[in-house]
C-alpha cells in the first residue's frame, strides 16, 4: 500500500515600499515574493493493522478523558531535529481539544510555529469535517499510525557566510551559488543569522497548506473553478494569520503571510479586532472551539486586501545580505512611540510617504500597461534606458507624449524620483525617532548602487536598518553585484534570489533531504 503525501511550498519576500505605513490600515504597501522557497511535505503511514486495545490504554493512561488519535513527527533535516507527538483529542473541553504530547520530554524544545500550526489547523480541519458527524475528522486522522511531517527552507532564508568560510569558500555570489540546496543551518537557533526574506509567514503558510491540502480541505490546483481557489486560498490565508500571530505573540500587519499565500502584490492590512479573542483566550492557555474559530476564519469581518502585482516587465530585482544586522521589534517600538507621542507631524510625514509610495504603485502599473500594449517595442525601448546613463533619461524620453520613449522614460524617472523621495523621508522619520532606518553606511550603499547604469532605483526593504538592501534595475547585474561584493564600509554578499509572483503551491517534484 503507498502512503500518502503531500508537498506544498509558500515564498519569502521583500517589502520595497510601505515600511511601517502597512502597520496602519489607511496605507498599503508593495511587496515582492522572490523565489526562494519553504518546503513542507506531509506522508502518512496507513496503519496495517489496527492498534491493540492494550497499546491505546497505555498511550492514555496517563491522560484521563483523551482519546488517542495519531502519531505526529515534525522533521527538520536543517537543524538536525526530530519531534514526535502523540497527539490526543479531548470531548472534555472544547477549549482544549486537541493536545499534542511531547514523545520524549528531556530534549523536547518547544516551537510555537510548528505547534500551534499544527493545532490551529487540526481544530479547524475537525470543525469543516465534523459539521454533521462529531468524529468523522478524528476517523480520517486516526486510520495512520504516523503522520511525518517534514520542513525545509531555501539558503537564501539565512546567511551563508558560515558556511562559505567553513568550506574555505570565497564570499561571493558565484560561490554562494555553489552551494548544494538546503544546506543545514550553523551554530544555534538563537545564533542564526537571517536575511529577512520572511521565513516564520513561509514555514507556516506551506505547513498550513500542507496539512489542509493533506486532508482534501483546501484544492490548490484547481484550475477549472476559480472562485473555488480563490476561496480556498483565502481560507487558508485567515488561518495562516491567525497561527502566525498566535506563534509572534502578537498581531503584525500580516503582509508576509499574504504574500506567502497570494505571491507580489500591493497589500493593505487587516483590523487586529477581528483575531483579538483568539489571541486572549491563547494567553489564558486556551484555544478557541473548533465552531468558534471557523466562524472567525470565515468571517466577512476581514477587511485587507491585496492587488496581484509583480514586478513588471524587464525589470529585475537584487537583493544583498549586508551582514550588521538590525534589531526590528526595538527600531518599530520606538516609531510607533514616537507617532503617539507627536500624532501630527508624524501623520504628516507618513502621508507624505504614501504619496510617493502610491506613485511607485501607479508608475509600476503603467510599465505593465505600456508592455501589453506593444511588447517588443516596450522591451526595445526599456533595455535603450538600462545602456543610458539615468542623467540623460530626460534626454533620450524626448519630449513628444505619448510615444514609447515619453511613456517609459517618464515613467521611470517617476519611480527614480519617489524612491529617492521615500529614502529622505525614511532617514527624516529616523531621525527625530532616534531609529536608524537608513543608517550612513546604506546610504552610501544605496546611493552609489543607484548611480550605477541599468539601476533604477535602490534602497533599505522592510523595517529598514541594516539586514539588507535591495536594488530593481534593467540591466548591469553583475557589474552592481561586484560593486556589492567589492564593497569597503562592511561586508555586502548578493543573494541568489530573483522575484517569482507565486504564491503558496503543491510541489510534488520536490526532494527533502534526509536528516
Amino acid at each position: 500500500m503507498e502512503n500518502k503525501k503531500i508537498i506544498c511550498s509558500s515564498p519569502g519576500k521583500v517589502l520595497v515600499t510601505g515600511g511601517y505605513l502597512v502597520l496602519d490600515k489607511k496605507y498599503d504597501g508593495i511587496v515582492f515574493t522572490i523565489d526562494s522557497r519553504f518546503f513542507t511535505t506531509v506522508e502518512g503511514i496507513e496503519k496495517t493493522t489496527s492498534k491493540s486495545t492494550h497499546e491505546k490504554d497505555i498511550l492514555t493512561k496517563s491522560y484521563e478523558n483523551l482519546e488517542f488519535v495519531t502519531d505526529i513527527n515534525v522533521i527538520s533535516p536543517q537543524f538536525h531535529s526530530s519531534q514526535k507527538y502523540h497527539l490526543y483529542y479531548n470531548k472534555q473541553n472544547q477549549n482544549k481539544l486537541y493536545e499534542l504530547v511531547p514523545f520524549d520530554n528531556e530534549n523536547y524544545r518547544e516551537n510555537k510555529y510548528v505547534e500551534n500550526t499544527i493545532l490551529y489547523s487540526l481544530l479547524t480541519m475537525s470543525a469543516i469535517e465534523n459539521e454533521n458527524d462529531q468524529s468523522q475528522f478524528n476517523n480520517k486522522a486516526s486510520k495512520y499510525q504516523l503522520i511525518n511531517i517534514t520542513i525545509v527552507g531555501d539558503n537564501g532564508f539565512y546567511s551563508q557566510i558560515p558556511q562559505l568560510k567553513k568550506r574555505n569558500l570565497s564570499i561571493s555570489f558565484e560561490s554562494l551559488k555553489s552551494l548544494p540546496k538546503f544546506l543545514p543551518v550553523t551554530g544555534s537557533l538563537e545564533e542564526l543569522q537571517k536575511t529577512g526574506l520572511g521565513s516564520s509567514a513561509a514555514l507556516v503558510s506551506s505547513l498550513t497548506a500542507a496539512l489542509l491540502s493533506f486532508f482534501n480541505i483546501v484544492e490548490l490546483e484547481n484550475k477549472s473553478d476559480s472562485n473555488k481557489l480563490l476561496a480556498d486560498k483565502t481560507l487558508l490565508h485567515n488561518l495562516a494569520q491567525i497561527s502566525h500571530c498566535i506563534a509572534q505573540g502578537k498581531i503584525g500587519s500580516g503582509f508576509d503571510i499574504s504574500s506567502a499565500v497570494f505571491g507580489s502584490q500591493v497589500y493593505r492590512r487587516f483590523s487586529p479586532e477581528i483575531i483579538q479573542s483568539i489571541l486572549k483566550l491563547y494567553d489564558s492557555k486556551l484555544y478557541p472551539n473548533p465552531k468558534e474559530l471557523l466562524e472567525i476564519i470565515k468571517s466577512n469581518d476581514w477587511d485587507n486586501k491585496h492587488l496581484d502585482m509583480g514586478l513588471p516587465i524587464g525589470l529585475k530585482l537584487l537583493l544583498a545580505d549586508v551582514s550588521i544586522g538590525s534589531n526590528t521589534p526595538v527600531m518599530v517600538k520606538k516609531i510607533l512611540e514616537w507617532r503617539k507621542n507627536d500624532p501630527t507631524n508624524a501623520d504628516k510625514l507618513w502621508n507624505q510617504l504614501d504619496m510617493e509610495n502610491t506613485n511607485v504603485k501607479h508608475s509600476f502599473i503603467k510599465l505593465n500597461q505600456l508592455y501589453q500594449e506593444n511588447n517588443q517595442e516596450y522591451l526595445r525601448v526599456l533595455n535603450q534606458f538600462g545602456e543610458t546613463d539615468q542623467n540623460k533619461w530626460n534626454e533620450l524620453s524626448g519630449s513628444q507624449e505619448g510615444t514609447f520613449n515619453y511613456n517609459i522614460g517618464k515613467t521611470l524617472i517617476n519611480i527614480r524620483q519617489s524612491f529617492y523621495r521615500i529614502r529622505e523621508l525614511m532617514r527624516e522619520m529616523g531621525a527625530i525617532a532616534d531609529v536608524p532606518l537608513e543608517p550612513k553606511e546604506q546610504t552610501e550603499l544605496a546611493d552609489s548602487t543607484m548611480n550605477i547604469k541599468g539601476c533604477v532605483a535602490a534602497g533599505v526593504p522592510g523595517a529598514g536598518g541594516f539586514d539588507a538592501l535591495f536594488a530593481i534595475v534593467i540591466s548591469n547585474e553583475d557589474e552592481i553585484k561586484n560593486s556589492w561584493m567589492t564593497w569597503k564600509e562592511c561586508q555586502v554578499l548578493p543573494l541568489v534570489l530573483n522575484e517569482n509572483s507565486t504564491g503558496v503551491a503543491i510541489d510534488m517534484t520536490h526532494v527533502t533531504p534526509k536528516l
